[in-house]
């Protein structure tokens, strides 16, 4: 936590905020005991690799895939590119709490791009809702709005605006208010003159619809020509830092909760239509940006939702995406289907007509899954082809098509899964499917071979070299147990001269050699040394570094088992175990340090037989702190 902000505002923003609500916002939980799980939002994940835990008062996220941990400020920050001032004003407003005044406001909105972005759309937003409002200017934009039928809270919910056709009132607009022209033309606003020094606005005479991030914060706009003679008919903001085409989705702030409900979400093509459709009901429908779907789109959503929806208005279009619709099957572990509506309708058509609403679900319940829709036209022909070596040969062109488009990519269980059922559409036996497959070809989809995740449970670290496997066990051992039982600090264990002093006077963070868990160590005595109670979110505000917070997860998360272990000895007993091991491989180790250098004296002096008498005395004497050469103990 940065050093400016006072500890309590952080405190009461961090108490009142739900972790589980918090995640569960971006990503759907499930509960798994005293625990919540979920798809990781940090990594390409294909089975539920993160966790969320809330025990003796503490909440923290783990990924046991990717090693993403933290508490809220960490999520914020991680997952909307936040900074701490935004993350900690995020959750107080999240939260309801009023921030001290000189934490209300920062200088930090300025100081980064992307948040200079934000504030220059948010102040555009501002002017096309005005715009909208105004008398003349927005005259032609509410007109296509009626004959739109979008109502009043379709207008308030997606903001809806408008951009007149001046060619710099949004510049002027900005100037007024001391917005800098420059991050203007950054974010997509304003544009170069060719002809002149300057700028003129990038959108005049549209009907504006904002696109807001998952936290409902435009980050750029779309804009539906208002008078024919202006091409394109829709025009969206240039790609920025905080835009991008292919990583967002319109509408989503508005449909993440309905997709999480649902466990399903439907995609359309067009501004118009995703509003059409929450107009109507559906609350589960979000939009692409003028592209197909993405791999980037699938894995947002799929966090969210186990099925994913396409809404297409034509066979050609639902064709055209079909082979697309697969490969994103393949490589991500979502069901992905395909709605063709019937005659070239749009969902927007069709919610016009009578009884729009259950046309449109039925059809949506109608969608073929995107395999069974390509098998579909591949059986068709089939039927056209004469004779068992043609059949077979259009079955190996079929598979060859698959095996292009990510097959071989596919996690072992949905591979036999998809074998199963293409054998079950195409009436093919699996043995047939497997031997019509050719191996990969170099032709397969570069961006599905490079998103491939292995999704293997991550590997404990190796100690470092520096540091003996005895010496790892033992810091872990004793950093988890203080972590996880902060209250152990005033526990009493044997020191060097055999007496009993507080584990706080017998350790602090130079005894620990691994570097990771000597950072730790560090933030852990600097609590237990002011005899302050702390929690694991403490720990994880104070630690900057991803690393550091994961070990942290890490630590308690092994304390806990042990503690839960009906076999296992008390705390106190553990404390008294791991401290007399981390005391034994110090003891070991000055021993070891002592022994090369009376192996180096017994060289020089050639006294080899007070270099034995020493040996002796040492194995006599066995791991007692009085077999430390006087020279160690003093």
């Amino acid at each position: 936590m940065p050093s400016r902000f006072d500890q309590s505002d952080v405190d009461r923003v961090r108490d009142a905020t739900d972790l589980v609500a918090l995640i569960a916002e971006q990503v759907a939980l499930q509960p798994k005991g005293r625990e919540h799980v979920g798809l990781c939002p940090f990594h390409d994940d294909h089975t539920p690799s993160l966790t969320v835990v809330t025990h003796k008062d503490n909440a923290f996220y783990k990924c046991h895939s990717c090693g993403a941990a933290g508490n809220a400020f960490n999520f914020v920050m991680d997952y909307h590119k936040m900074s701490f001032p935004e993350a900690l004003r995020h959750l107080a407003e999240r939260a309801g709490i009023q921030l001290s005044a000189r934490h209300a406001r920062t200088g930090d909105d300025s100081g980064t791009s992307a948040a200079a972005l934000r504030k220059a759309n948010a102040m555009a937003a501002s002017f096309f809702r005005k715009m909208l409002q105004d008398r003349e200017h927005g005259a032609t934009a509410r007109s296509m709005i009626c004959d739109r039928r979008i109502d009043d809270a379709m207008v308030e919910a997606f903001g809806i605006g408008a951009a007149p056709p001046e060619w710099d009132a949004l510049l002027r607009f900005a100037k007024a208010r001391s917005v800098s022209v420059d991050t203007m033309a950054d974010a997509g606003l304003l544009k170069p003159r060719s002809q002149a020094d300057g700028h003129y606005d990038a959108f005049r005479n549209r009907l504006i619809f904002p696109i807001c991030d998952e936290l409902g914060r435009p980050i750029a706009f779309g804009g539906r020509q208002l008078d024919p003679a202006d091409e394109p008919k829709y025009l969206n903001s240039a790609e920025s830092s905080i835009f991008h085409k292919s990583r967002t989705l319109y509408g989503l702030h508005l449909a993440k909760r309905a997709i999480i409900a649902s466990k399903q979400a439907i995609v359309a093509e067009g501004y118009t239509d995703v509003i059409a459709c929450h107009q109507a009901g559906l609350d589960n429908v979000v939009g692409t940006l003028g592209t197909a779907l993405t791999r980037e789109h699938v894995r947002l959503l799929k966090r969210l939702c186990d099925v994913v929806v396409l809404l297409f208005d034509g066979d050609a279009a639902g064709q055209r995406a079909a082979d697309r619709a697969v490969e994103l099957f393949f490589a991500e572990s979502v069901d992905i289907k395909i709605c063709i509506l019937p005659d070239g309708s749009d969902p927007d058509d069709v919610l016009r007509q009578d009884a729009g609403i259950d046309r449109l679900r039925n059809d949506i319940t109608a969608a073929d899954d995107a395999l069974p829709y390509m098998t579909n036209q591949f059986r068709r022909e089939l039927r056209l082809t004469d004779g068992a070596a043609a059949k077979h040969r259009c079955l190996e062109r079929f598979m060859t098509k698959l095996v292009d488009l990510g097959w071989h990519h596919m996690p072992g269980v949905r591979k036999r899964q998809t074998s199963a059922d293409l054998s079950h559409w195409l009436g093919v036996s699996i043995d047939d499917i497997e031997s019509a497959l050719p191996r990969e070809r170099r032709s397969f989809s570069t961006a599905v071979a490079t998103g491939a995740s292995t999704d293997e449970p991550n590997v404990s670290q190796e100690p470092v070299a520096a540091v003996s496997p005895a010496r790892y066990r033992a810091e872990r051992d004793l950093l988890a147990l203080l972590i996880h039982s902060p209250g152990l600090r005033a526990q009493t264990v044997t020191a060097m001269d055999g007496g009993l002093v507080t584990v706080t006077k017998r350790f602090n963070a130079a005894a620990f050699h691994d570097p990771g868990v000597q950072r730790v160590a560090e933030a852990v005595f600097g609590r237990l040394e002011t005899d302050s109670d702390f929690t694991v979110q403490d720990l994880m505000g104070e630690l900057q570094s991803p690393d550091d917070r994961r070990l942290v997860s890490d630590l308690y998360e092994q304390a806990q088992v042990h503690a839960e272990h009906t076999a296992a000895p008390g705390a106190a007993e553990q404390l008294q175990a791991a401290c007399a091991a981390l005391s034994k491989t110090q003891s070991d180790e000055r021993y070891r340090e002592d022994l090369a250098a009376y192996r180096r004296d017994a060289r020089d002096t050639a006294d080899a037989d007070a270099l034995r008498e020493q040996i002796n005395k040492r194995r006599t004497q066995g791991d007692l702190p009085a077999a430390m050469p006087l020279r160690v103990r003093s």
